[in-house]
């Protein structure tokens, strides 16, 4: 199990990514950056490296980064930020914490129409989810988005990925091109004419890839 819960601006290029996961039976906070790619299409891509912290800890945790912050204001070392922006979760959705003005927007997280459509797909592998058993998964598949939203798609690939995999999206919509990272939310058992069917949520969204998805959106009403 891995859910995303908020994600932190750390500076133009690096966002920090905090998500919930079960190890061992416990649960844990993982903490881990994405930096943005220039060679997977300008999206967020993780680090190999994370830091676990167990949930049980949390409440001390929290009350140390209190007095650590106050410290260092009282020495002068650290300056209070403009107030920051919390976009609330809903059921199965991460939200995103943006202080000041990262480059890619947030992924809205309210309910939206679904546009259907039927858009050649490029999915490029990011990162396996980590309780995926030794089989290897390929590193470029190609498929089709059947229906989208702002939100998030649902793509027929010829490959089933598993909940939690990472996927670099490329696409072109006229003469735009569509760059995002997104999220296997959930994957059909068995395939329907050869093609698995994937619930993609969206991870980040940079400005044109905003554009491109308001294209899709539009000429699909």
């Amino acid at each position: 199990m891995r859910r995303h819960l908020i994600r932190v601006s750390r500076n133009a290029s690096e966002e920090i990514f905090v998500s919930l996961q079960e190890v061992g039976g416990e649960l844990f906070l993982e903490l881990r950056i994405y930096r943005r790619a220039a060679d997977h299409g300008e999206v967020f891509v993780p680090e190999s490296e994370a830091i676990l912290v167990p949930v049980r800890v949390l409440p001390d945790l929290c009350s140390a980064l209190d007095q650590t912050r106050d410290r260092l204001m009282k020495e002068g070392l650290l300056q209070v930020q403009s107030p920051a922006t919390v976009f609330p979760t809903q059921a199965g959705e991460s939200a995103t914490l943006c202080l000041g003005d990262p480059e890619a927007d947030p992924v809205p997280t309210r309910p939206e129409p679904r546009r259907e459509v039927g858009v050649p797909v490029q999915c490029h592998l990011l990162r396996a989810a980590d309780t995926w058993p030794s089989k290897p998964l390929p590193k470029q598949v190609t498929g089709e988005i059947r229906d989208v939203s702002g939100g998030g798609a649902q793509a027929w690939l010829p490959e089933q990925f598993p909940i939690s995999t990472h996927l670099a999206i490329f696409t072109r919509i006229g003469g735009m091109t569509f760059r995002a990272q997104a999220e296997v939310a959930d994957v059909a058992p068995h395939p329907k004419d050869g093609q698995y069917r994937h619930a993609l949520d969206w991870l980040s969204l940079a400005p044109q890839a905003q554009a491109a998805l308001a294209e899709i959106m539009k000429a699909a009403k």
